[in-house]
């Protein structure tokens, strides 16, 4: 080896190290700042109830509204700021799966039929195990959030009369959770930079400022940390997305999946007018024990 490479992996080494000290300090940074907002937004959304229930008693519904604005508001705050801390439990490997067995079918019903009611314009399509009919080993706080961070991305992005479509189902030792939108779609080659930390996709035409790019990336992580993992397909902008977790349905988690083979094409979901001209119709999967409704 002549000085010269030498000298050049000397340089690219102490970049390294560089990179890694700027990681850790963003993530400690991260996680400081989630901690010391976590008591000031629990005590603003004290006072925001307060307001409610005093519009409440005085039959003032200007105030009531007020106060659910502020409540609200403040419910996402303190959202975000878990997922911050989420985030850095995991890389620090402090983020700990209180598994057991969760059922699968009501969990994810009750937990996207509850997100889907913040934004009544879209409509929801679940397709979902019954109770008692699927089971798998996991964290049920966890997989909630898992849900429910997909759920309120594809609300997000459906855009105004768009549907949200929601399915589960079992595929060898795994449960596939499927949570699709008709709305403005990924560009091309950028789906994947989707799951990092802060990554948003940058589209002119669509770009209102939502989000900080957080929530997928909490999804990414807690799918594998149980060993499973997420995947996004999108045919491009206007056109819609699909996110797709898979998680081990019992025994030792592990780090791969199953095969990410494109689904053949099956039956049409019927969607509302204005959300077909938005992007495409998503197909729905048929099978025994299922619950399917339209919200």
């Amino acid at each position: 080896m002549g000085p010269g490479q030498a000298s050049t992996i000397r340089r690219l080494r102490a970049a390294r190290e560089a990179a890694l000290d700027a990681c850790a300090a963003r993530d400690r940074f991260n996680a400081i700042a989630a901690h010391e907002l976590r008591q000031p937004l629990a005590a603003l959304t004290m006072q925001a109830d307060l307001l409610r229930r005093l519009g409440i008693q005085r039959g003032d519904a200007q105030l009531q509204e007020l106060g659910e604005d502020m409540r609200s508001s403040l419910h996402r705050q303190a959202r975000l700021v878990e997922d911050l801390l989420d985030v850095h439990r995991v890389r620090t490997g402090t983020l700990r799966l209180e598994t057991a067995w969760v059922d699968l079918g009501p969990l994810v019903a009750r937990v996207a039929a509850a997100m889907a009611a913040t934004v009544p314009t879209v409509r929801l399509r679940l397709d979902v195990p019954a109770a008692g009919v699927l089971r798998c080993r996991a964290d049920p706080v966890r997989t909630e959030q898992i849900v429910s961070n997909l759920v309120e991305n594809a609300l997000k992005f459906a855009g105004s009369c768009g549907t949200v479509e929601v399915r589960v189902a079992e595929v060898g030792d795994h449960v596939r959770i499927v949570v699709s939108d008709t709305g403005r779609g990924i560009a091309p080659g950028s789906g994947e930079r989707l799951f990092e930390m802060f990554s948003r996709q940058e589209d002119p035409a669509f770009d209102d400022g939502a989000g900080m790019g957080i929530g997928l990336a909490v999804v990414h992580e807690i799918a594998t940390a149980h060993g499973g993992r997420v995947r996004v397909h999108s045919d491009g902008i206007g056109l819609g997305a699909e996110f797709t977790v898979w998680l081990p349905l019992a025994g030792t988690p592990r780090t791969t999946g199953p095969s990410l083979a494109r689904r053949p094409a099956a039956e049409n979901v019927p969607a509302p007018a204005c959300a077909a001209a938005n992007g495409r119709r998503r197909p729905k999967q048929r099978g025994a024990s299922t619950v399917r409704t339209s919200l």
